[in-house]
């Protein structure tokens, strides 16, 4: 075994885990000294119940180690105290068998609160920001950050697959995450970046004046390097329209010193009022000017409502380079209980005809293009009043979803509800795998809601030909 060539040496640790990495550098010198990168995994993710800064510090500071560290996740998620209760009472839907629903129900609050326990003894994020910064320094080849609080922190399958999956019952201090949040964007300003991602990126941070100049000042170091950006930002109720525009004003600026963007996704999530759309003005965002993104390959926005002449020329300024066109998504996680997806785009000014069509032929490099959620356009006193609801075909990375049909395009629009069950895809969705949910028929003075997918406006866009006809009038319930 010793006399093996170093590349076979390498192909045996990758295939090793981390107990037997341990043990095969203990056969010999030779071979501790090759193992020494696969000692850590390139993914250090940050949770509050551990002494990670601790950890990372550690790292950082170590010679040979450090260089191994190429992701970084801070997660801050938490979950709230009322989901304990109401799972607690309720735990029928969270086991198949009556025999097995107490114990293990049990035992997963119990390890929760022994790891909550353990938060409490620890000092936030923020108060060792300094730390951070300085590891953060030390780490060569970080190249990916992101920063979550929707994701389970806890090695628990029962919270991870139910209370933050299906539930949405996480909770946390709006003024701690901001903290948090400047604390690690202070360090990222001494990382060359390729990726970001932000989960639940509270709006009003790019209000405050301090904030405004700490984001703007990192953004000058660390923005210059990303390809792609990923905020979902967490629009708060109430936020006045004044206050709103000095935020969106905000982002806008940090967009800006982000040129070399080839995918950027923008989400504004409600987390109180899910189906709720943020009030989002291109010109606005970049001040009025007919900013650019010169790279920009890959684009989603989710959850707004805007005017069709600004989304449709925002989008034609980057009709050179797009090639992947996203609008709407899931929306925030507690609408995930009413089985549909509700982070679409509304139009308040024109019709999604009028978006489309001014589109087509216009985006040179147009390759994919889909649409999911809720979407409305018109006057609501408007007898043409648009009301849709999108259902997803593809994955985020553009897999189809199995099951999918063909898409509403003109061919095909009228065959879609043969079962007669209201949902238009023969009962499976519009293609995503479960049954939608059947009930009466849903208006909005006088637009009745129409389940579609939007292969036939892909379709149109990228191929031509005549503008689909978007589905018939459906029933659905639970919006």
């Amino acid at each position: 075994m010793d006399s093996l060539p170093v590349e076979l040496v390498r192909l045996v640790f990758q295939y090793c885990d981390a107990p037997s990495v341990k043990a095969f550098r203990l056969a010999s010198g030779r071979y501790a000294e090759v193992g020494y990168e696969y000692l850590l995994k390139p993914h250090f993710c940050a949770v509050e119940w551990r002494d990670d800064v601790s950890r990372l510090c550690s790292i950082a500071n170590h010679d040979r180690l450090r260089g191994s560290i190429r992701s970084l996740t801070f997660n801050f998620a938490k979950v709230s105290d009322e989901c304990n209760a109401r799972h607690t009472t309720s735990s029928q839907h969270w086991l198949p068998e009556p025999e097995q629903r107490n114990t293990p129900l049990q035992d997963a609050w119990v390890r929760y609160y022994e790891l909550e326990e353990k938060t409490r003894k620890l000092p936030p994020l923020h108060s060792r920001a300094s730390a951070v910064e300085d590891a953060v320094r030390r780490l060569p080849n970080l190249q990916d950050v992101e920063i979550t609080h929707t994701k389970c922190p806890y090695d628990i399958p029962l919270l991870r697959d139910n209370a933050f999956e299906a539930r949405a019952c996480s909770r946390r201090d709006r003024a701690q995450a901001c903290k948090n949040i400047n604390a690690v964007v202070s360090a990222l300003r001494h990382a060359r970046l390729r990726s970001l991602s932000i989960d639940q990126l509270p709006l009003e941070i790019f209000r405050l004046a301090d904030d405004r100049r700490h984001w703007f000042d990192c953004a000058r170091s660390f923005a210059a390097s990303l390809s792609r950006l990923r905020l979902v930002l967490d629009a708060p109720v109430g936020l006045l329209p004044a206050a709103r525009a000095r935020a969106v004003n905000g982002l806008g600026g940090v967009l800006h010193y982000s040129p070399n963007l080839t995918h950027l996704s923008l989400a504004f999530h409600h987390h109180q009022a899910p189906a709720r759309k943020f009030p989002l003005s291109f010109q606005a965002l970049f001040c009025g000017s007919d900013f650019v993104f010169p790279r920009l390959t890959d684009f989603q926005l989710e959850g707004v409502s805007c005017a069709e002449d600004d989304l449709r020329g925002f989008l034609l300024r980057h009709g050179a380079t797009l090639e992947r066109l996203r609008l709407g998504g899931r929306g925030p996680p507690a609408a995930a209980s009413s089985g549909w997806s509700l982070g679409g785009v509304y139009l308040h000014e024109g019709s999604f005809r009028g978006l489309f069509t001014g589109l087509r032929g216009r985006m040179e490099q147009l390759q994919r293009f889909h649409m999911e959620g809720d979407a409305e356009a018109g006057d609501f006193m408007a007898g043409s009043r648009e009301v849709y609801m999108f259902v997803p075909v593809t994955d985020d990375d553009w897999a189809p979803i199995g099951g999918s049909g063909d898409g509403d395009d003109d061919d095909h629009d009228d065959d879609h509800d043969d079962d007669g069950d209201g949902t238009g895809d023969g009962g499976n969705g519009g293609g995503v795998g479960a049954a939608r949910p059947r009930g009466k028929r849903v208006a909005s003075l006088g637009a009745c809601v129409k389940v579609v997918d939007s292969l036939g406006l892909e379709k149109f866009l990228v191929e031509g030909g005549r503008f689909p006809q978007l589905g018939k009038e459906k029933i659905v319930d639970g919006l």
